[in-house]
């Protein structure tokens, strides 16, 4: 009972002659009401908690399965932006990858060379595309074979490696011809996605200093919310004898795609989620109302001596959030364990938070209108007696 005068089931503190508990009492009348109204907080907390688990098991597999498809989209190429200078005549310069790499928003940059035909010297009549690369080659490239090369080594694409027939020890590559020193073969990789085109090449790390012309740049953003500025950027600030005549190619057909994707994916879902919550909100309120109808004698009492209508506002407000807690645990809990066993495929801690904060705001906004208006009843007609 709300602590309102001396002799009241609350007791009686600072602030109690005005009906203004303290947190703490008003937090212990809380509990105490709730488990003493005991069907009225299992009822809420039933409903929210089936609330939760149908949003879990419907909107959370869908919010996954859309994690799970915009990702792979992502890795096929959403955030690349490809540099180049096909004819020459903008000069990049063997300092634009790590000039490139060190802005905010790009997780890696590399540059290539102009492409040169080689050979394996022990079969002359194997050839292959190589081309010289500067900055270190990212995770985007799989190492299946070897190590990656130091200065003046070269790594081999998987296609490229069988093309020049180089065995499970690796070997030497030479310009078609011989017309230049062996080159050391030192591992294997594979690319995908837009960069899938690399695996028919061998690439050469460039020496230090060495003064090499690039005719490619690729750059990934940290995200594709910053591709459109990043191309920006890099049109004015790649570090080129002539910057005005790069050809900048950003992925704008693929993140329209996963845009289309994303927003297909989620939009069923995020209805249904809406409908379950509308649903779950009008039995909250019906579950409210009954509870203060079948306690008006009650709660009149209280304001007969002396407990404010804050008070008991916040009093029932602070029933509905013990069951509204109960049951988004439980609904919570058994919502992830049945994604777990049925799909193994989870959604986000950020998704299931948002997902158990909004129902407890659904449940207090759906339980205020019905608190206030048990509150400011005349509690003199509640106990006339006829």
């Amino acid at each position: 009972m709300c602590c309102a005068c001396p002799g009241t089931a609350g007791g009686c503190s600072v602030g109690a002659e005005r009906g203004v508990p303290l947190a703490r009492e008003l937090v212990r009348d809380v509990l105490a009401s709730a488990r003493a109204h005991l069907v009225t907080t299992l009822g809420l907390a039933l409903v929210l908690a089936t609330v939760c688990f149908a949003i879990l098991v419907t909107t959370g597999q869908s919010a996954a399965n859309e994690a799970r498809v915009v990702a792979d989209i992502d890795s096929a190429g959403t955030r690349l932006i490809a540099i180049s200078d096909d004819g020459g005549a903008s000069g990049i310069l063997p300092t634009a990858p790590a000039a490139i790499a060190a802005i905010s928003d790009v997780s890696w940059s590399i540059g290539l060379g102009a492409s040169v035909d080689v050979q394996n010297p022990a079969l002359p009549t194997e050839h292959a595309g190589s081309r010289v690369v500067v900055g270190e080659l990212p995770s985007d490239f799989a190492l299946i074979q070897g190590r990656l090369p130091r200065p003046g080594e070269a790594i081999a694409g998987s296609g490229a490696a069988v093309a020049l027939r180089l065995g499970p020890g690796l070997g030497s590559i030479e310009e078609s011809g011989g017309r230049s020193q062996p080159f050391g073969v030192v591992g294997v990789f594979t690319a995908t996605g837009p960069l899938a085109h690399l695996n028919d090449v061998v690439l050469i790390a460039a020496e230090p200093g060495e003064p090499t012309a690039l005719r490619y740049l690729y750059v990934m953003a940290s995200d594709v919310s910053v591709v459109d500025r990043l191309e920006s950027v890099l049109a004015t600030s790649t570090p080129a004898a002539t910057p005005s005549a790069l050809i900048i190619e950003a992925p704008a057909g693929a993140i329209a795609v996963r845009e289309v994707v994303a927003g297909r994916l989620g939009a069923a879902s995020r209805q249904l989620m809406a409908v379950v919550m509308g649903v779950g909100a009008v039995i909250t309120a019906a579950t409210m109302l009954s509870a203060t109808v079948a306690r008006r004698r009650d709660l009149g009492r209280r304001r007969a001596l002396g407990a404010s209508r804050s008070a008991l506002v916040a009093t029932l407000l602070g029933e509905a959030g013990v069951g509204a807690l109960l049951g988004i645990a439980v609904g919570t809990g058994a919502g992830i364990a049945a994604l777990a066993v049925s799909t193994g495929s989870l959604p986000t801690w950020q998704f299931v938070t948002g997902v158990a904060g909004l129902v407890l705001l659904l449940t207090l906004a759906a339980s205020a209108p019905i608190a206030i208006h048990a509150a400011h009843r005349d509690p003199l007609r509640i106990l006339r007696v006829p």
